[in-house]
């Protein structure tokens, strides 16, 4: 055994002990049972995934449940330390080193070992055929609770990409009975966009992923269930969303400048529940457009909508298109390589009947909601 996987048993087989009580998600076709050494993170996902998690184990469970264990402890230090790792390729337009890997072979099958940078967490991800070995987080994990949300969701993508369901960058809301797809470059404004478009709508699919797959002849969208992450120039300008900071903090952010403020590397969590109303988060809809945010920021042109399709304008398709990340493993076993990019052919002929509307012009949020909603409208 080599020194690296003496110090991953010696890890895992001499994790903290965990609390009594045990979290229960419930999801569209899938429970997870979330083990902790800290009743406080347990509360902290208990408060995030409201209405899906409880602490009485679900009185109907037809499918079997993912244990997942999250160890809020420095014990990981060692085999971070002595671990070789490679750093995770970053997408295109990003930098910095944020995700590093590494393998291991035991006799249960392969692990994958990640190590987030920044943070300081190590997590272990069990192959797709690796029933021995447990998905564990070790860390600062009360201090990072979004990244253990993260590693909780990666779990259920996960299980969609192997039952062949197509990821998707993308949005997703429900709007006059039609469930809307929206992507966009980075930062290109799809959640901005999308909750503008809430305010008239009547459900919140999902803030960054979409599944997509054919059920019973209809092309469905399946988010993954995280709150909209939002930059504070969406919340200055948006009164719903004013209680999320403070008066002094939307001042100062007013007094920025716009690139500058566009630019502002800081997230706030906006539970759609809660803003909007009680049951405005819906885990599914039937896929029927696709909005995609082909607009500039630096342009005097006025706002515009085409309509089209993926065939007629494959340059789009690269909106939609997004990596599963480290976390996944196929059905076979084998995990996915770095550097390797998804192929827009798939979407391309999966996505190839849903209309799409190409917004161009100069980027203005009230605009793009009206052009969309009468586009609607009128393909009634």
């Amino acid at each position: 055994m080599s020194h690296i996987s003496a110090l991953y048993q010696q890890l895992i087989s001499q994790h903290p002990p965990a609390i009594e009580q045990t979290l229960w998600l419930t999801l569209p076709q899938a429970n997870y049972r979330l083990f902790s050494n800290s009743r406080s993170l347990l509360g902290t996902l208990k408060d995030y995934f409201v209405g899906l998690a409880s602490w009485e184990k679900p009185t109907e469970i037809s499918i079997a449940s993912t244990d997942i264990y999250l160890w809020h402890t420095p014990d990981a230090a060692q085999l971070i330390a002595a671990t070789p790792w490679v750093d995770w390729l970053r997408e295109a337009g990003k930098s910095g080193r944020k995700d590093a890997v590494y393998s291991l072979q035991n006799t249960d099958g392969s692990v994958r070992l990640l190590h987030k940078v920044k943070t300081g967490m190590l997590f272990v991800q069990p192959s797709s055929n690796n029933i021995g070995d447990p998905l564990m987080a070790f860390g600062p994990a009360k201090q990072h609770p979004n990244q253990m949300i993260n590693f909780i969701l990666t779990q259920y993508l996960n299980q969609h990409l192997r039952q062949d369901w197509l990821l998707g960058h993308a949005a997703g809301l429900q709007i006059n009975g039609k469930g809307l797809a929206i992507a966009g470059l980075s930062g290109g404004g799809k959640s901005t966009l999308m909750l503008h478009l809430l305010e008239n709508g009547e459900h919140f699919v999902s803030n960054d992923r979409l599944l997509f797959n054919q059920v019973d002849g209809q092309m469905q969208m399946r988010g993954i269930p995280k709150q909209p992450r939002i930059n504070p120039g969406t919340i200055v300008h948006n009164p719903r969303l004013h209680s999320l900071m403070s008066e002094q903090e939307r001042h100062n952010f007013l007094a920025m400048p716009s690139e500058e403020l566009r630019a502002l590397e800081l997230k706030y969590d906006a539970p759609v529940d809660q803003l909007f109303w009680s049951n405005c988060y819906q885990g599914e809809a039937k896929l029927d457009y696709l909005v995609i945010l082909n607009w500039q920021a630096q342009t005097d042109k006025a706002t515009s909508l085409k309509q089209t399709n993926l065939q007629e304008s494959p340059h789009l398709i690269p909106a939609l298109m997004k990596s599963p990340g480290p976390f996944y493993c196929d059905a076979g076993g084998h995990f996915l390589e770095n550097g390797i990019i998804p192929n827009a052919a798939s979407y391309q002929q999966r996505l190839s009947d849903i209309p799409v509307l190409e917004l161009n012009g100069k980027v203005d949020f009230d605009a793009a909601k009206k052009l969309i909603v009468d586009t609607i409208q009128s393909g009634d």
